[in-house]
């Protein structure tokens, strides 16, 4: 049993259905199991972003959506996965997020689902923060220093 939940399960299932692949990466790397983004996801996701045929708002779209749920584990997965993207995905991911005025609105996130839900909010907020701020000096240089070969 690999511990996914029913909900994650049927969300996965919903996007099989429509026929969106990278949708149901997005959900299958963030579900409500407490552990990482599974790396068989993550690097679906980045050789997706190198595909011309691949809908790039709609990855981010759907990676915004997760962001939108009350646990902090879905949240905090989704974070992950973004950033992921943003380091390691085509640049055309990070150029749309930059194109955007906003990205993650969780100023106000709290999940009241328990102690540690409570713990990792303030983290979720901060590193939400990080994201928005990432895209946005993107935005403002047009290149991004942590892409920079050493």
């Amino acid at each position: 049993m690999s511990g996914q939940t029913l909900t994650d399960r049927i969300a996965a299932a919903q996007y099989s259905v429509t026929g969106s692949a990278v949708a149901r990466a997005v959900c299958k790397a963030t579900t409500h199991e407490v552990m990482g983004p599974k790396k068989k996801h993550l690097d679906y996701l980045i050789q997706a972003t190198n595909e011309t045929n691949v809908n790039i708002p709609q990855m981010a779209d759907t990676l915004f959506e997760r962001a939108t749920n009350s646990s902090w584990v879905v949240v905090f997965k989704a974070l992950v996965t973004t950033h992921h993207l943003m380091v390691h995905g085509n640049e055309r991911f990070i150029q749309y997020l930059a194109s955007r005025n906003t990205l993650f609105n969780l100023s106000n996130f709290l999940d009241k689902s328990g102690s540690h839900g409570y713990d990792m909010s303030t983290f979720i907020r901060r590193y939400s923060r990080y994201l928005n701020e990432k895209a946005f000096s993107y935005r403002q240089m047009a290149f991004d220093f942590a892409r920079v070969k050493k």
